[in-house]
């Protein structure tokens, strides 16, 4: 046997940590002496605190490891490195984009450009027409609106339902919360759809707006926002409602986000 000292220089890991495992009853010592309290472990166990260390490293929790662990679940392992090797997936496209965003503006600024680029942005008034959409709407984290709107493009296939116009996006917070945003994601589709065949189906109202068009990277989206926000009280008006946006070219058109064109409409009164 293994006295807890010898034992976490073979797993490389303090006693703290040995002394917590034994409290969660993730790994418990073979044999503890009454009288000392001196923790023992067996060369069996030698196996097991690699494993444990090894599933660690993959990214998985103590309280899976355990579950794991306790019920001897190969299946139940494999279900968690799919889903580990998913999220590594994410992580890997997200840093990927990020990479290619830096290469774009290391080439800006090679070529010449300005540490803060500004866009000759044109503020005008619509009025917009009441469309028929279908729509979700949800809490949730920025960087997932686009599982959101692949779900309201389910919705409309499933309904056999066509597009009738590009995406749009409306934020319903009064603060910007990346993590926790309340938005409603909406697609144009024929107006000769019953209203009441889904609740999934709704008239978007027209209304006079305050609009312009960004040409840039959702990033900096912004710019397009204070433009129009200082064109509104400059000019006298109010806000009457929540703000939206309309992806006219978005990543499914082109891969590079300086070619994204993105309409942003305020509702406004007089």
């Amino acid at each position: 046997m293994y006295t807890i000292g010898q034992f976490s220089k073979i797993g490389k890991v303090s006693t703290k940590t040995l002394r917590y495992y034994d409290q969660i009853d993730l790994l418990k010592p073979v044999y503890v002496d009454h009288e000392n309290q001196y923790r023992y472990y067996s060369d069996q166990q030698v196996l097991l605190i690699l494993l444990i260390l090894e599933l660690k490293e993959y990214g998985l929790k103590l309280e899976e490891i355990k579950v794991i662990l306790d019920q001897q679940n190969v299946e139940l392992l494999k279900e968690f490195l799919i889903n580990k090797i998913q999220d590594i997936d994410i992580e890997v496209e997200k840093n990927l984009k990020l990479r290619n965003s830096i290469d774009m503006k290391l080439s800006k600024i090679k070529s010449g450009g300005k540490l803060m680029e500004t866009n000759d942005l044109k503020v005008e008034l619509k009025e917009r027409e009441p469309i028929m959409v279908i729509s979700r709407r949800a809490m949730t984290r920025m960087e997932n609106v686009s599982v959101i709107i692949g779900k309201v493009f389910e919705d409309m296939y499933r309904m056999n339902l066509q597009p009738s116009g590009p995406v749009m996006t409306v934020y319903y917070d009064k603060e910007f919360d990346a993590e926790n945003t309340d938005l409603e994601v909406c697609i144009p589709v024929n107006n000769k759809v019953n209203v009441e065949k889904s609740d999934k189906l709704k008239v978007f109202k027209g209304g006079l707006t305050a609009y312009t068009k960004f040409v840039g990277p959702y990033s900096r989206l912004g710019e397009a926002y204070a433009k129009v926000m200082k064109w509104i009280e400059d000019n006298g008006y109010k806000n009457s409602g929540e703000p939206y946006d309309i992806y006219l070219t978005g990543p499914g058109a082109t891969s590079n986000p300086d070619e994204f064109v993105t309409e942003v409409y305020f509702p406004v009164t007089k």
